[in-house]
């Protein structure tokens, strides 16, 4: 039977671009990159050099017609939603559906659709990036090599001088002082983000503080470890800790304020500083005995590209549960998974051991 289509909204970013390139190549004829502009689709087709590749004018959030998931194979979503309308139409389509948010919001409204994906007999896959996404992995892994493991501490490597789209800054900007809750231990405890320092070896020993990354709530809704927390570096020490003593002065919540952040991006959008560094330190543990696992590279943007690439490749080729799942939970080999990540740039280093 012949193969239907992949969508990729949002294709024209940084991150859809690669994604389109990647997946081009694997199924030649069968990718759209679609979005509200043509003028930025059509710039992206010409950037990447394959005429192969066609376009789409969407706007998710003012859908009048879904006919064109008819043709469509997968749906791989590179942009926040304000519902889940689009997402509700490829369920009932049967269309296989991939979302590389980092957004737990949009993650939770996506989760709650659930019952109605498996009716449907529709895939959905979340946590699809670093993370999201590898972290889980990671997580996975080393809880899978102890018994009864009672935390897991995900420690996040950020390079401040890799560009991103003004939409990740904010993102960032939202969360430098931001209080969060987390369910640990069959409580809800309330935390401060860059609070509760904790050292950890990403190419050196440096020190990361709490951060609010959806992974922790997707392995807290999806596994039975009592504890985890995800926390954050920036490559540049200095910047960290300096963040870390305005967060405990308060003059963080500055960030928080529009006309701030307006200042700040095209700052940090120019990143005239730091590198493209990222990494990822997991350690869990189960009281007497841990398991660390670690990731590093370069070019952040890239790893979401060829996770979300491979997961494409995965769910495509492998017979998957129905059902609204994140990566960690459809992925069996892991190491296997993320040999075929490696393959992307072999200049990834993977220690899970």
């Amino acid at each position: 039977m012949k193969m239907k289509d992949i969508l990729i909204v949002g294709g024209y970013g940084a991150v859809g671009k690669t994604i389109s390139k990647i997946l081009s190549q694997k199924y030649p004829g069968k990718i759209i990159i679609a979005g509200r502009s043509q003028s930025k689709a059509a710039k992206a087709v010409q950037d990447l050099q394959d005429n192969t590749i066609r376009t789409l004018v969407l706007d998710i959030n003012n859908v009048t017609n879904f006919s064109f998931l008819n043709t469509t194979a997968l749906v791989i979503m590179c942009i926040d939603q304000l519902n889940t309308e689009f997402v509700e139409a490829c369920i009932k389509m049967k269309v296989k559906y991939i979302d590389i948010s980092a957004n737990d919001d949009v993650l939770k409204n996506i989760e709650s659709l659930n019952e109605i994906a498996i009716s449907n007999n529709a895939g959905l896959v979340l946590s699809v990036g670093l993370a999201p996404g590898l972290s889980n992995l990671l997580v996975k892994h080393a809880a899978n090599s102890l018994s009864n493991p009672t935390e897991a501490r995900i420690n996040v490597l950020l390079g401040l001088g890799e560009k991103h789209g003004s939409g990740a800054y904010k993102w960032t900007f939202d969360n430098i002082h931001s209080t969060y809750a987390l369910q640990q231990n069959n409580k809800v405890v309330n935390v401060k983000s860059f609070t509760r320092p904790f050292k950890a070896v990403i190419d050196k020993r440096r020190t990361f503080y709490l951060f609010n990354f959806s992974d922790q709530y997707a392995l807290m809704r999806t596994s039975d470890i009592p504890k985890i927390e995800t926390r954050l570096a920036f490559d540049i020490n200095i910047i960290t800790r300096l963040l870390a003593f305005l967060r405990k002065t308060g003059i963080t919540s500055l960030f928080n304020n529009k006309k701030v952040q307006n200042l700040l991006l095209p700052v940090f959008s120019k990143a005239l500083f730091g590198t493209d560094k990222y990494g990822l330190n997991v350690e869990v543990s189960n009281g007497t005995q841990k398991h660390i696992c670690t990731l590093e590279g370069h070019e952040e943007g890239l790893i979401t590209a060829y996770v979300a690439a491979e997961t494409a490749s995965y769910i495509l080729d492998n017979i998957t549960a129905n059902g609204v799942k994140h990566l960690h939970e459809i992925v069996s080999d892991i190491p296997l998974f993320l040999t075929k990540i490696k393959a992307y740039d072999e200049s990834i280093k993977i220690r899970l051991t």
